[in-house]
């Protein structure tokens, strides 16, 4: 009985014994299973969710490099400060669509009043999420369903240091679609969220969930709870198990996205998270109940077989261990399949983690490097510092490139060195430090960035130095020759009337030239020496180490000779030349804008002395220079001073003396000077920017002076006035001009415009296509100061003139020599054939009876009537029968063109 009872005694014990084993058994490998899920998902989730900030950061920051490429393009900029002509606004247009191509959807230029310049492309219209970044001013993340994310960025174009207007792009970013879509390969459960702040809620764009509905309103918490969203807009980094804003319970990791004011985060519902761990723990159970049954059923036999039995419930145990580890090596399949490098080292710098592209980027095998220190992947100096930097960061959380992008050096495993672009981030795994690093090699983007400054800082045509370098170049110079007290010269080149060739031979055959004319420059200077082309036909020569100014001297004499020899292109033989201004550092400027800008005075005093020649730099030019600023200044002033006054003079029929016209003359009764000329400051004007204020200013007063004359009951014939260059070609004015004068109660008809030979010749295409637009708007234009320079004769035709008036130089008496006579003669004959009205300026009957023998039309001057005010010309103006007010005012400038 004893026996027996004690026989129970045993087998109950073992029984418990066995029941015990099971339960501890199966109660630990469910706790291994569940704990190496939560270990692997945070891992995953934590690391997966920084390299998708990384990418995310990186593609934000891309597009906005890209648009800053364009704001930076000094052409573009040249374009916006050229003003709104049709030309620079159709290049501008061109510039903006050669852009394009670089992952960008659409480009605008606009002026500093925000108008619109230029345009190409297509904007983002209609955005669901219009997100601003902070941080990034001038940045904004859209979205909609048609275009997906798009950032917009606006940044200010500088010219010389001054905002001349904004360019604003759209760029694309596919990557953040990509990156929501890449959730789905971790887990069908994953889900990547990105939101930003608004006000007390957030906007979140798309999820992988909803990858085409965004939410512009969500709230922070859920049920006094903050959701992991919120963690990440307040700029945390880290992991939770909460509930999201749904109110599922989630495993989350969150961090911020850089420094945009957006968050991101990398969610998995915990049912889904338990899921495989709850699924292999049911495949375990049955095996330890099985064993559980086995041994309870041996007991009463030995125990033998319940060894053997709990030998199999360790090897069932341990294939589920098998399986949750595959689990494992799938998550850890989908980080090695991105191309960029990522290893994970210890908090000594222990290299613990080394994907695929890492080995290939480095060419170790990850076996050869896992266990070892980081630096065997850096060149000295920084493998034997690296050691100290990490016990320094221990120590006191000072670090230099924790969180944020650098580029560094990298080394191989054969030794040799590249650059690579480094970011590493820290995180936490059970409570121990650890860092992650992501590498990609920057060979490729160094040599795109040598290339891009190579393109942004020389001249396309030629590919010598741009402006910006030349400028660079000078400084350096200067501080060179600061330390060895030698000389250098500055020489500003100018081709001798290059528009001739452009005009002869077309743009193409003119940029052949400037590429020849670049090389005789380069060949005829030492290697030290820098051409560089400012634009046009305008080189800069930078020459180093000069001995004494005579040096510079030779070197421009030299140059004038290599540029004057005959060129040859496509068998024909072109002569050209030069004219070169030269400035000496230190004595001519001490600084490059002085340099420059005396080189080119010295370069325009060349060109005054006959061309072909070479002028060092004189104070007198910089004199001049200074005197034309002082008078522009005091122009400005004289506009709202009354200081400015029209004069008038007749011009009559020289057959019957009758009054056929008048020529209105712009003064200014300037306060220190006196009564100055049109001539004096209307050049000052058109340089400083006054031209157009100037000519509106002619035009309303000459109107108001018209109907004044015409409501006191005289005859107003037409007026010729000349307003300038500018003005004759600018469209805004050919707009305003009517305006203005319906304004003032004056028919345009009555009111012509004078150009000048001189005007006319230094852009003629310019001044003929603006005589057409004068033309369609019935508005007259006569050509004054004929024969005075180069022969214009060429153009008279398109440009049309209705009447011409003779330089000073033409008007001859009977004294004249033949010569002279037969060339007058010529003149007007040639005039006439193209049905244009000759007008002469004649001071005396000498010189009146000679003008109307040999044929001219009209003739004013002394002999015509004294020049007078506005109130003077009473006198010699007719009085109308017709009641004041029911006629047009003034009479018609195309009825007095004729002789």
């Amino acid at each position: 009985m004893d026996l027996r009872r004690r026989g129970w005694a045993i087998n109950i014990v073992a029984a418990l014994l066995v029941v015990g084993v099971g339960a501890i058994t199966g109660l630990a490998v469910f706790t291994v299973m569940r704990t190496n899920a939560d270990t692997a998902v945070r891992r995953n989730l934590v690391s997966g969710l920084a390299l998708r900030v990384q990418w995310a950061v990186r593609d934000i920051h891309d597009a906005r490099l890209r648009v800053r490429m364009v704001a930076t393009r000094p052409f573009l900029a040249d374009q916006l400060a050229a003003g709104a002509g049709g030309a620079a606004r159709s290049a501008a247009d061109r510039g903006l669509r050669a852009f394009l191509p670089m992952r960008l959807s659409a480009l605008a230029l606009y002026t500093n009043a925000g108008t619109l310049y230029a345009r190409a492309g297509h904007f983002m219209a209609h955005p669901v999420v219009d997100m601003p970044l902070r941080g990034e001013l001038g940045t904004t993340l859209l979205w909609n369903a048609t275009r997906g994310f798009v950032l917009r960025t606006g940044l200010p174009v500088y010219r010389h240091g001054a905002v001349v207007g904004w360019a604003v792009g759209d760029a694309p970013l596919p990557m953040l679609s990509r990156l929501l879509l890449g959730a789905k390969a971790l887990h069908s459960a994953a889900n990547v969220g990105l939101c930003g702040p608004a006000g007390a809620r957030m906007s979140c764009f798309p999820n992988t969930f909803d990858p085409t509905q965004a939410f512009p309103s969500v709230g922070r918490r859920r049920d006094g709870v903050p959701v992991p969203m919120s963690y990440a807009l307040s700029g945390h980094t880290g992991f939770v198990v909460t509930r999201n804003y749904l109110g599922h319970q989630v495993a989350a990791a969150y961090r911020p996205v850089g420094h945009t004011g957006l968050g991101m985060v990398l969610t998995m519902d915990t049912a889904a998270l338990y899921a495989p761990v709850y699924r292999e723990f049911t495949v375990v159970l049955p095996l330890i109940l099985g064993v559980l049954a086995v041994a309870l059923f041996v007991l009463r036999w030995q125990f033998a077989p319940l060894v053997a039995d709990l030998v199999a419930s360790e090897r069932a145990a341990y294939e589920a261990h098998a399986r949750l580890k595959d689990t494992e090596n799938h998550v850890q399949a989908v980080l090695s399949s991105v191309d960029e490098g990522i290893t994970t080292i210890s908090e000594t710098g222990i290299i613990e983690t080394f994907n695929p592209a890492m080995a290939r980027l480095f060419g170790y095998a990850p076996e050869e490097v896992i266990g070892r220190n980081v630096s065997v992947l850096m060149p000295e100096p920084h493998r034997s510092h690296h050691d100290d930097y990490l016990r320094h960061y221990r120590e006191t959380g000072e670090a230099r490139i924790i969180g944020i992008g650098r580029e560094l050096m990298g080394r191989r495993r054969d030794g040799s060195e590249f650059p690579i672009d480094l970011r590493v981030s820290e995180f936490y795994l059970g409570g121990k430090r650890r860092f992650i690093g992501n590498a990609r090699d920057a060979t490729g983007r160094k040599e795109a960035e040598r290339r891009m400054e190579h393109v942004a800082t020389h001249d396309a045509l030629t590919d010598l130095p741009g402006r910006a370098l030349i400028q660079t170049r000078i400084d350096q110079l200067i501080r060179r020759a600061e330390r060895s007290g030698q000389l250098f010269a500055v020489m500003f080149v100018d081709l001798d009337d290059f528009k001739g060739v452009n005009d002869s031979l077309g743009h193409d055959g003119g940029d052949r030239i400037l590429r020849l004319v670049a090389r005789r420059l380069q060949e005829a200077l030492r290697a030290e020496d820098t051409v560089g082309r400012f634009g046009g036909d305008e080189f800069v020569i930078l020459t180093a180490a000069l001995v004494t100014p005579l040096d510079a001297a030779l070197i421009a004499d030299k140059l004038l000779r290599a540029l004057s020899t005959p060129y040859l292109l496509d068998d024909k033989t072109l002569y050209s030349s030069a004219s070169i201004g030269v400035a000496l550092y230190p004595q001519d400027g001490r600084d490059a804008a002085s340099l420059l800008r005396h080189s080119d005075a010295a370069m325009y005093q060349a060109k005054r002395s006959g061309r072909g020649q070479y002028r060092c730099y004189d104070e007198a030019v910089n004199a001049t220079s200074s005197d034309k600023v002082r008078l522009a200044r005091d122009l400005h002033k004289a506009l709202s001073a009354s200081e400015l006054v029209l004069y008038y003079q007749p011009v009559r029929a020289i057959r019957d003396h009758g009054l056929v016209a008048m020529e209105a003359l712009i003064k200014w009764h300037h306060p220190e000077q006196g009564l100055l000329d049109a001539d004096e400051f209307l050049a000052v004007a058109e340089e400083a920017g006054l031209a157009m204020p100037l000519a509106e200013w002619a035009l309303r007063q000459l109107g108001g002076e018209m109907r004044q004359w015409r409501h006191t009951g005289l005859i107003v014939p037409p007026v010729f006035i000349r307003l300038g260059p500018g003005p004759f070609s600018d469209a805004r004015f050919q707009e305003s001009f009517h305006a203005v004068l319906a304004d003032v109660g004056v028919h345009p008809g009555s009111v012509a415009l004078e150009i000048r030979e001189e005007d006319l010749m230094d852009d003629p295409q310019t001044t003929i296509t603006a005589r057409r637009a004068w033309r369609e708007r019935e508005v007259e234009v006569v050509l004054t100061e004929y024969g005075a320079g180069d022969s214009s004769l060429p153009y008279l035709k398109p440009l049309a003139p209705s009447a011409v008036w003779l330089d000073s130089s033409f008007t001859v008496d009977d004294q004249a020599d033949p010569k002279s006579v037969e060339s007058l003669s010529a003149i007007i004959t040639t005039l006439h054939a193209l049905a244009i009205a000759v007008v002469a300026p004649v001071n005396h009957t000498a010189q009146y009876e000679a003008m109307r023998r040999w044929g001219c039309d009209r003739y004013t001057g002394d002999l015509a009537g004294p020049l007078t005010p506005a109130d003077g010309c009473t006198t010699w103006l007719a009085p109308n029968d017709t009641p004041v007010g029911t006629g047009p005012a003034g009479g018609d400038p195309r009825r007095a063109g004729g002789a």
